[in-house]
């Protein structure tokens, strides 16, 4: 961190005022960004599904190590905040379960072939450029996807100049340090994206250490007449530590290679194509060591290997955007130790084809679309799905949202498919003054879901409905409030109740901002779990504060610190995995 800071010194320039300050965006209308995590990217005007996305801005204020300190504060999302920053975490969106929730980086699947588990804590925060996040079913447009996709959009070259930089480093409670560098880009028409990152901790909870590093490139040339092929590659590497159980610890060890390159064509005005190829290379293994002594006494180890590609076909009429795509992966898991004789080894051929429709009229906009998988060991299955919105005003619109959906969680275990059909309807608005409302009530009709029923694998059916409702404040004297509240009744096929289903889940944001570059963010989380043995003893409260100092254009140096945990909050689904309390950490950002 000492080194951060003295190069970064040595940038320092002249000082030179900046009174930009950007406002809260109350509505992303009919102009705004697309939302691309439907696969067909249109303005939130015109989508249909329950879509959050999280900004750039967003990320930077949050201090986030990795991807779960980011999306923990998300509406609808139910995230384990228990371990230490770059170990392993458990997600939920809606009361859905981690293996109903597909995470893709640079539209590469980051979940597991053995069951499904996205390891969300492998991401490094600083390559992100937002996030988008889709609650619900989304499997017309991108296939296993029962409960929801979230889809992490990482940075691309800057483009205004040949070259430019990130030092920055940070150092916590029980030596919790996190260095990172980044350096980017354009010469001509090639930009580059290279980021390397190290995070280390000794555990802010017993056997919870965590040693991970990351390196990552992209590289984007722009074609001599239109278009523009982009190459990507994700390395990480990580050891740390899982649980701690009397007489014993569990240890985890991962490397994992991630990579696309990708073409992007327009052919005319109105039609382009989408081609790419990716592969994901993964080991995973966990051991059992007995404490004291550090004898082994078991072991897993999971090898991941896919390889596929995608192409996709956009038109853009003056009414109507039609995307029609195709993906195939080959897919091949192998697992050492692991306790189902006969399951040690699977592969399988994976294809879809999607056809997906935006059509508006007048103040409405109608999306229809379907999507046919050949899963390749789950069966074939049909994924329709019908959206609509309607504007009531340039800033307020209903819309209205139903699909089937499937996931299927292990490419070991047969008939391990596990199916659903989602109806949503919700309701957003900018129109009421300086807020910004969003509500949406679901109702997640899941069957096939396989549970561990004494000893035995069952198949049960299970009703999840409720509702969210979010609202956001412009700010007053530089403050902004935001609020954010799930709620999720569940009962099986038989009117069962289900425990370990998050029943209300609360966020709470209080963000200051003046122009001077000072701003602090306080967010509260508090999940019931509904589950034995959890504990929900109040919120937890989290304070990020940072401060930039602007010397030149492109040079600036940011101090920050986050106090976790502020009032050691005990929050978790179980005694094994009790949450972690207060911590502390203090960095520097050199921008250059």
């Amino acid at each position: 961190m000492v080194l951060t800071v003295a190069l970064c010194l040595l940038t320092v320039m002249p000082a030179r005022s900046d009174d930009d300050l950007s406002s809260v965006e109350l509505f992303n209308g009919a102009g705004g960004d697309p939302v691309s995590a439907n696969r067909s990217p249109r303005p939130a005007s015109q989508t249909a599904e329950n879509i959050t996305v999280v900004t750039a801005d967003e990320i930077v204020a949050l201090n986030a190590h990795t991807l779960p300190d980011i999306i923990y504060a998300v509406t609808g999302i139910q995230l384990e905040v228990i371990s230490t920053p770059g170990t392993l975490t458990n997600i939920e969106i809606q009361g859905s379960d981690f293996d109903h929730v597909l995470v893709l980086i640079d539209n590469v699947p980051l979940n597991s072939l053995s069951d499904n588990f996205p390891d969300l804590a492998s991401i490094p925060a600083q390559i992100i450029d937002r996030i988008e996040i889709v609650k619900g079913a989304a499997s017309s447009a991108w296939g296993s996807a029962l409960g929801g996709v979230i889809n992490v959009i990482t940075k691309v070259p800057q483009q205004d100049r040949p070259a430019g930089g990130t030092l920055a480093g940070s150092y916590g409670t029980r030596q919790t340090v996190d260095g990172r560098v980044e350096a980017t880009g354009t010469v001509d028409r090639l930009g580059y994206y290279l980021f390397a990152g190290n995070l280390h901790s000794d555990g802010l909870r017993p056997n919870n250490q965590v040693d991970l590093g990351n390196l990552y490139g992209k590289l984007q040339y722009e074609l001599p007449v239109r278009g523009t092929v982009t190459l990507t590659t994700l390395y990480t590497t990580r050891e740390s530590g899982v649980l701690a159980v009397p007489y014993a610890d569990i240890n985890d060890q991962k490397h994992e290679l991630i990579a696309s390159a990708a073409l992007l064509l327009p052919l005319d005005n109105r039609l382009s194509l989408d081609a790419a190829v990716r592969t994901r290379q993964s080991t995973m293994e966990m051991f059992t060591i007995s404490a004291p002594g550090g004898v082994t006494l078991q072991s897993t180890r999971e090898n991941d290997n896919s390889i596929g590609g995608s192409l996709k076909a956009s038109w853009l009429g003056e009414w109507q955007l039609v995307v029609a795509g195709v993906d195939y992966d080959h897919v091949k898991v192998s697992l050492r130790g692991g306790r189902i004789a006969g399951e040690e080894a699977k592969t399988a051929d994976r294809a879809g084809i999607y056809l997906n429709d935006t059509f508006t009229v007048g103040n409405f906009a109608i999306t229809p679309s379907a999507r046919y998988d050949w899963t390749g060991f789950g069966g074939d299955r049909f994924s329709p799905s019908f959206g609509i919105t309607y504007a009531l005003s340039e800033n307020s619109l209903l819309r209205g949202y139903t699909a089937r959906g499937y996931s299927l969680t292990s490419l070991n275990r047969a008939e391990s498919t596990e199916k659903v059909w989602t109806s949503q309807l919700g309701f957003e608005s900018g129109d009421v003054p300086s807020l910004w409302l969003k509500a949406t009530l679901f109702r997640n009709d899941t069957w096939d879901v396989i549970s561990n029923d004494l000893g035995r694998l069952a198949k049960t059916r299970q009703l999840k409905h409720g509702g969210e409702f979010e609202l956001r404040t412009v700010p007053v004297f530089n403050t902004s409030l935001s609020t954010g509240y799930t709620y999720i009744h569940t009962e099986g096929g038989d009117g069962q109740m289900f425990q370990s289903v998050p029943k209300h889940t609360l966020k709470l944001g209080l963000r200051y901002r003046d122009p001077s570059r000072l701003q602090a963010q306080l967010i509260g989380n508090y999940i019931d779990w509904n589950a034995t043995g959890s504990s929900n003893r109040g919120v937890l409260w989290d304070l990020h504060v940072s401060k930039t100092f602007e010397y030149a254009e492109y040079t600036s140096f940011e101090v920050f610190g986050s106090l976790r945990n502020i009032f050691a909050g005990q929050q978790y689904v179980t005694d094994m995995y009790t949450n972690t309390g207060r911590w502390a950490e203090v960095g520097v950002r050199c921008h250059f």
